[in-house]
């Protein structure tokens, strides 16, 4: 199968792409900057906004897996930091969509499967509701983005594109995303989390997440939304007893939620003090296995990855 990425060069991007090679698909890159040749992956320049894809590279593609947006914990949210959170999602997915219904007007081939990235952040945030597949959406800044999201990559049902909108729980595994973050701390004796620690985590190991999006590209069981996390959620504070037990370290400081609000404003209530529980119904129902179903043999997967002076 040849498969295009957009978003591919990101952490969740770079290790899809070896799980495709791996698995004998052709992998063709689409970035906004000249990379550096690689023998097994093709590279092919984002247009700019409001351009289309070319047509022969829609037309030759049998999938597009679309994981591109700007990253949302780069930074205190402002005003142009949400918009650039939002219009970066919106606008490749866009022109993917666009130039698929393109190829189609004009009688040419074009990629029967999207898998689309969203969040579980679409149901918002509960301290005790368990959400799945079947629950509406939530309020907030990420529910609006991730639904605005899956409405533009949704477009492409009408074309006959299988699309799986993939929500993504929290991706733990080596050489970035969110534990490389929270176990920097670590190194300095400094190991902890904020707030009072009773915040849904819902996580999925990397491994298990570029394995099941391999297999979701040729499994028809795929399509509509499909909540990508283990059935096991913790709490904060369990992940990080878990975290510094791996280590050898010692979790002991807590920030406190005030003062995380003042260093990180809206960032903070909805990524850092407030959480989700969230079950991945249509996997357990499909019997998708996980490789690392609970939380302490996914972190012990992560770090064991780890350079040493990372840990």
């Amino acid at each position: 199968m040849e498969v295009l990425i957009t978003g591919g060069t990101g952490f969740v991007g770079n290790a899809l792409v070896k799980e495709l090679v791996k698995h004998n698909h052709r992998v063709i890159l689409c970035v906004h900057r000249a990379m550096p040749a690689q023998q097994e992956v093709s590279f092919v320049k984002m247009p700019e906004q409001g351009q289309l894809l070319p047509a022969d590279l829609i037309s030759r593609v049998d999938a597009v897996v679309n994981l591109a947006g700007y990253n949302i914990a780069a930074g205190r949210w402002n005003k142009r930091v949400k918009d650039l959170i939002l219009s970066s999602r919106l606008q490749v997915t866009r022109q993917i969509v666009q130039s698929m219904i393109r190829n189609r007007a004009a009688g040419r081939p074009y990629p029967r499967v999207l898998l689309n990235a969203s969040a579980v952040g679409y149901y918002g945030c509960h301290a005790s509701n368990v959400f799945d597949e079947t629950s509406p959406p939530g309020e907030g800044f990420l529910a609006a983005v991730c639904r605005a999201w899956e409405q533009e990559a949704g477009a492409a049902e009408d074309l006959g594109v299988r699309v799986a909108r993939c929500r993504f729980g929290i991706v733990l595994g080596a050489g970035g995303g969110v534990l490389e973050k929270i176990i920097m701390p670590y190194r300095w004796g400094l190991g902890g989390y904020i707030g009072d620690g009773k915040q849904w985590v819902s996580w999925i190991q990397l491994i298990d997440l570029v394995r099941i999006m391999t297999l979701a590209l040729a499994d028809e069981r795929f399509q509509g939304a499909f909540n990508l996390c283990s059935p096991q959620a913790v709490t904060v504070a369990e992940m990080h007893r878990h975290l510094a037990r791996v280590l050898g370290k010692t979790c002991r400081t807590r920030l406190p939620a005030w003062v995380a609000g003042l260093l990180f404003g809206d960032m903070a209530w909805e990524l850092l003090l407030q959480g989700q529980r969230v079950r991945p119904k249509k996997l357990l129902e499909m019997q998708i296995p996980f490789s690392y179903p609970d939380i302490a043999s996914a972190l012990a997967a992560s770090v064991s990855l780890l350079p040493v002076q990372n840990c």
